[in-house]
């Protein structure tokens, strides 16, 4: 993620293991060398502990229904269920060519992302400010959405990206691999957890 020239870009990675018939799984992710988080996701909460520098934070959770994007195609709590939505969202899919992802041979669609997919679930202070963006541009902000699909018809990359020079840029790429694994979710106890009505970080 980046904003406007001069200023630092981040970096964030995640990794972890998502059962999206049961809408729920566990990510690990990290900013750089800055902080790491570990999250659990229920179809009701999103928990999450983590360390930011020397500080530590113990388990909190939010309810999922309220987590709301703070950042351009960056999902709240890193959910991979919300990325796929977006990329759903948009219906005129070119192909682009076939590329190897993982291991495994994918055929590439590419598409414009709609600007509804773009401020899906955004926060009141962010969806305003994509507003005085697209203002600005005088049109549609230029995002984008990429699909990598595998033999079997299944979406094995997702890829979404925003770059406009000079204000922000943001890219977003979630991989998915062993596909059909169980996923073993440990969700913290209730009185383990603190609720907390802060923006969700990690």
């Amino acid at each position: 993620m980046g904003t406007t020239p001069g200023e630092p870009t981040h970096t964030i990675t995640a990794k972890g293991a998502h059962d999206f018939a049961r809408n729920s799984g566990t990510v690990n992710s990290k900013v750089e060398d800055v902080a790491e988080f570990d999250l659990v996701l229920t179809p009701e909460r999103i928990y999450v502990r983590g360390t930011a520098g020397t500080e530590t934070v113990p388990w909190s959770y939010t309810g999922r229904a309220d987590a709301k994007v703070q950042h351009a195609l960056r999902a709240p709590g890193n959910d991979p269920a919300h990325l796929l939505r977006q990329a759903s969202m948009s219906s005129e899919y070119d192909r682009f060519g076939t590329e190897t992802v993982a291991g495994t041979a994918t055929t590439r669609y590419h598409a414009p992302l709609s600007h509804k997919a773009l401020v899906l679930n955004m926060s009141k202070e962010m969806l305003g400010k994509s507003e005085q963006l697209r203002d600005m541009l005088g049109g549609e902000i230029p995002a984008t959405a990429d699909v990598w699909v595998d033999k079997q018809q299944r979406a094995v990359q997702i890829r979404l990206s925003m770059n406009i020079p000079g204000a922000v840029s943001s890219t977003t790429t979630l991989t998915l691999t062993d596909l059909g694994r169980a996923v073993k979710v440990t969700v913290p106890t209730a009185e383990g957890a603190l609720d907390s009505d802060a923006p969700l970080a990690g």
